[in-house]
């Protein structure tokens, strides 16, 4: 897997690939093919169209080439992104295949084998009759795909930033957190706590399973952001305590890292109600 790839560029590629499908989808849309001449005018109308629907085939494969096998092929929905971009390959060839049905629906000036008929000028007026509503038709078609093109180019710039912000958040490390801390937060993970005083005035943290976790410990932890003490509740009426997303996340990488199961230690230990209170009072 390469880390060569800038993924920020290329999906700075696709929404400029975006403008390149809206000014062509303009530029075909513009196209009053009944009002143009069929033959060598409409020829010369359409060959640029055509061939600029050609480029963006090659366009669109860029960003599908680069990041197939970038880092960003290992990030969570990668998979349906690429599969859209080589949608809009598709997208893309079916436009550029449309236009062409379209200049060759386009009926240039010639002469028949045998020669020229007595009614050419009938002939000719008839196979312009019949090619201006197929050559429109193949227009609206290539029209339509352009601009799917450009929608889906918008929305798979949006969809793999998220995805990219949303595989950040994931993997950013969360603070190292110790055993004794491992327990406490794995406890409040359970059914948060409350902060309370009891006895002559003593401040502890009590979770509702009568799990007493140390002002250490919470300390240590509400300073590294894993915890949230909900300050807005007077202290003797028990403050509410709850884990953080970071706090989650440093459980989650914990148990990664160490494997670590959860079990009373000295910062978190399992208590009849009787007995917290025979600790608040020591």
């Amino acid at each position: 897997m390469t880390t060569a790839v800038d993924l920020n560029e290329q999906i700075n590629q696709l929404r400029h690939l975006a403008h390149h499908f809206k000014a062509l989808h303009n530029r075909v849309r513009a196209l009053d093919i009944a009002a143009v001449a069929p033959g060598t005018e409409a020829l010369r109308q359409l060959t640029p169209l055509v061939l600029t629907s050609q480029e963006l085939v090659g366009k669109a494969l860029l960003p599908l080439s680069a990041l197939d096998g970038s880092p960003y092929a290992a990030v969570s929905g990668s998979r349906q992104a690429l599969n859209a971009l080589g949608a809009v390959v598709s997208g893309a060839s079916q436009a550029s295949c449309d236009l062409a049905h379209a200049l060759a629906a386009n009926p240039l000036d010639s002469i028949g084998f045998g020669g020229p008929h007595q009614d050419e000028e009938g002939i000719r007026n008839a196979r312009h009759a019949r090619a201006v509503p197929e050559m429109a038709g193949h227009l609206a078609d290539a029209a339509h795909q352009l601009n799917v093109c450009e929608s889906a180019c918008h929305d798979l710039a949006t969809y793999i930033t998220r995805d990219l912000e949303r595989a950040s958040t994931n993997t950013r490390q969360a603070p190292k957190i110790s055993p004794t801390q491992y327990e406490a937060l794995t406890s409040l993970a359970k059914c948060g706590a409350t902060m309370q005083t009891r006895g002559r005035g003593s401040t502890i943290v009590l979770t509702p399973d009568h799990t007493l976790i140390t002002i250490a410990t919470f300390q240590s932890l509400d300073k590294r952001g894993l915890v949230h003490l909900d300050t807005s509740v007077p202290l003797y009426q028990g403050r509410g305590i709850t884990v953080t997303a970071e706090g989650h996340r440093a459980l989650a990488q914990h148990r990664a890292r160490t494997g670590a199961t959860t079990g009373p230690t000295a910062a978190t230990a399992t208590m009849p109600p009787a007995a917290v209170k025979r600790e608040v009072r020591r």
